[in-house]
């Protein structure tokens, strides 16, 4: 009876999963054309698959990977958010618009490409993520979720600014000591702009949704929302570059592993030392440091 229960719900989610991916690509053709621009055409070398005319098809198939992944994962944790539908739907995909806006934002940083071309480009990236939030909301409800979890209280605001800390300070080790592509001499002050704004963004998601998950203990919840769900987003969008342009697909995997392990050491300090309580210990004055936690 789960089963066929399932199946309408399923075939809902894809039909919204297509049609955010048309969306992502009719608008990025719409913004080629209102400004006069190639976003191929920034000065890197393209990649064999632009060459040989097929990016066109890796794109949609790029997308809809990218879109199917975080549909299973809201899908997933929709019971533990809580909450009315287009909130709960907001709440999972408006930080996640917002990370990929600066995702793409990070190529100016990184290779000095044309910031004019990137900045349209982020906006049609990130806009399409918050119609899919939407649209999902209306069908995804919370018996698709993880049923019999109870839902967690959502973090304090102030856990934002704590995965950032994080989210910067490894960053800045990976550009020193990991030697991944970066602007951090060149363009300091606008690296260090990038950085902390990825940084708020990615703690944002822990804020309003990732804190909500359901997990036996800290490091589940940390390897559960910052490797799994934002590690491995992050990881599709750095890849995407790639079907672009010919950059090393090494560096781009291990800024993205690196990323998730600075998220997970965050996330997991915050949850070990500030909500205990979550995991069934004995209460720590949390609230009274961090403000007051809101369901």
């Amino acid at each position: 009876m789960n089963e066929i229960k399932k199946r309408p719900a399923l075939a809902r989610t894809s039909i919204v999963v297509a049609i955010c991916v048309f969306i992502d690509v009719g608008l990025h053709r719409l913004v080629d054309w209102a400004f006069h621009f190639n976003y191929l055409d920034n000065g890197l070398p393209v990649s064999g698959l632009v060459k040989s005319g097929l990016f066109p098809v890796a794109a949609l198939l790029g997308f809809a990977v990218i879109f199917g992944f975080l549909a299973l994962m809201y899908s997933i944790s929709r019971s533990e958010l809580g909450g009315k539908p287009l909130r709960a739907g907001l709440r999972f995909f408006a930080p996640i618009a917002i990370i990929m806006f600066f995702g793409v934002l990070e190529s100016w940083f990184v290779f000095d490409t044309p910031f004019k071309n990137e900045l349209i480009t982020a906006f049609a990236d990130g806009a399409p993520f918050i119609v899919f939030g939407v649209l999902l909301s209306r069908i995804a409800r919370p018996e698709t979720g993880a049923g019999g979890h109870p839902k967690a209280t959502r973090a304090p605001w102030t856990s934002m600014l704590w995965v950032a800390l994080f989210y910067i300070a490894g960053r800045y080790f990976s550009y020193v000591i990991l030697h991944i592509a970066s602007g951090y001499v060149e363009r300091a002050f606008g690296t260090f702009g990038w950085t902390l704004c990825t940084g708020l963004s990615m703690g944002a998601f822990y804020w309003q949704a990732g804190s909500t998950f359901f997990a036996a203990t800290p490091i589940h919840k940390a390897l559960r929302v910052g490797a799994l769900t934002l590690g491995t987003f992050f990881l599709l969008v750095q890849l995407f570059y790639a079907l672009m342009f010919a950059v090393s697909v090494l560096d781009l995997v291990i800024r993205a592993v690196a990323d998730s392990v600075y998220l997970v050491a965050g996330i997991f300090s915050f949850e070990k030392l500030f909500r205990k309580e979550s995991y069934g210990s004995v209460r720590l004055p949390s609230e009274r440091r961090f403000g007051r936690a809101r369901a």
